[in-house]
């Protein structure tokens, strides 16, 4: 049974991951160059935990100087072979790396004794077909996302640099139904969610951020025509049911964020969580998430795993063109530094259909890429949602999630 894993890194170690998890070999070498130094590192660190430390020898580390020299290339994989009396044991999975480093590996693994069977490549899938492992002779090897290879979203995020820290509610906090209750009268009414918007810049406002302050000018829910589990807020008796000063303030805070427009991030990922696909999803809303020691800040709303693919989503209750691209553009690129070039990104805001078709053609011209950023806008909003009445039609949103 072959036991020598070869892998190429490349700068979405992803794919990398997903092939060590099946085939779980005895001996892995990384094949990386300086630029894909720390994705290694990354990489190895993720695997560890799965594979067991010895795994990784001290010399398993194959530095390839240049990724498009082909004589660099062949060195550093005859090495691998060097190191065995038997090539027939060694697997290559070439998904990563360079076009130089994939080809010249494998014409390395060919002439050194590697048989067709043990060189593979990732597929991805679609919806259709699961993610698996194709040789270059013999039938492809599913894998099996959630049994032999585990993955969340912390750990696709850790294989990309990014640590998160996840929302910690405060009680009493917004409910479900506070979320569906503005929903239904914002769909009603659109310009009601720019006034709600309005009193969160009110309440956020350096004169009342303390929320002391702001129990003299409390948001009141009926000067909306909303009923909210907090008709008003906020009281002395709510803050003093909370332990310090930091923890009245993130009371405070998720209220009137909420009231601002994450009651459309709750709502929309309660959903989407309660959706009947397979795999199921995992949903996380709120990713407060950062890269580096200076904590560059990429926070994405909502974060949706199924299997080994990500979507993110960008919510916004803004219905101008101008924000709307910017958010837009905005979670294209931040989806690349979340997921990789497997994530799936999304725009849901409350634009209308002609705002929103101007909007897909910008970012499809722009990105010319089968997993273009799509966007959604209020009419999806009302099929998903049953607020008129009528039974949701989730088309929309369930084949772009299979997508």
């Amino acid at each position: 049974m072959p036991n020598t894993l070869i892998l190429l890194v490349g700068s979405n170690p992803l794919p990398n991951y997903l092939a060590a998890c099946a085939l779980r070999p005895a001996r892995l070498f990384l094949a990386y160059t300086p630029g894909t130094a720390s994705a290694k590192d990354r990489l190895e660190a993720a695997l560890r935990p799965v594979l067991g430390t010895d795994v990784f020898q001290t010399d398993a580390g194959l530095l390839i100087d240049d990724a498009t020299c082909a004589t660099t290339v062949r060195r550093a994989i005859d090495l691998v072979f060097r190191k065995t009396d038997n090539p027939g044991e060694i697997l290559l999975n070439y998904t990563g790396g360079t076009k130089v480093m994939a080809a010249h590996a494998r014409m390395v693994f060919e002439k050194s004794g590697g048989r067709p069977e043990h060189a593979s490549y990732l597929d991805e899938g679609d919806a259709k077909q699961p993610p698996r492992l194709r040789p270059d002779d013999g039938p492809p090897m599913a894998i099996d996302v959630g049994s032999n290879v585990p993955l969340d979203l912390r750990t696709i995020l850790a294989l990309h640099g990014i640590n998160h820290t996840p929302r910690q509610p405060w009680a009493p906090a917004p409910t479900l139904e506070d979320a569906k209750e503005i929903l239904c009268k914002v769909l009603g009414d659109v310009p009601l969610a720019a006034a709600l918007y309005c009193e969160r810049e009110r309440l956020e406002d350096k004169e009342y951020s303390n929320p002391g302050k702001a129990v003299a000018a409390q948001f009141r829910a009926d000067r909306f025509g909303l009923r909210l589990s907090l008709e008003l807020f906020p009281t002395d008796g709510h803050l003093k049911g909370l332990p310090s000063s930091d923890a009245r303030k993130s009371w405070f805070k998720q209220w009137y964020k909420f009231i601002g427009g994450e009651w459309l991030e709750v709502w929309l990922g309660t959903l989407i969580g309660n959706l009947r696909l397979t795999p199921k999803p995992d949903v996380t809303v709120g990713v407060d998430a950062f890269r580096g020691a200076r904590r560059a800040q990429l926070e994405v709303d909502i974060a949706v795993l199924r299997g080994h693919r990500s979507y993110l989503i960008s919510c916004t209750t803004d219905t101008t063109k101008t924000l709307c691209k910017s958010k837009l553009f905005e979670v294209a690129v931040r989806s690349r530094h979340l997921g990789g070039d497997l994530a799936r990104a999304a725009l849901v805001c409350l634009a209308d259909d002609r705002t929103v078709s101007l909007l897909q053609a910008d970012i499809d011209d722009l990105w010319g890429a089968s997993n273009t950023t799509k966007v959604f806008g209020v009419s999806d909003l009302h099929n998903w949602s049953d607020c008129d009445g009528q039974r949701p039609n989730l088309d929309s949103l369930t084949n772009w999630l299979e997508s």
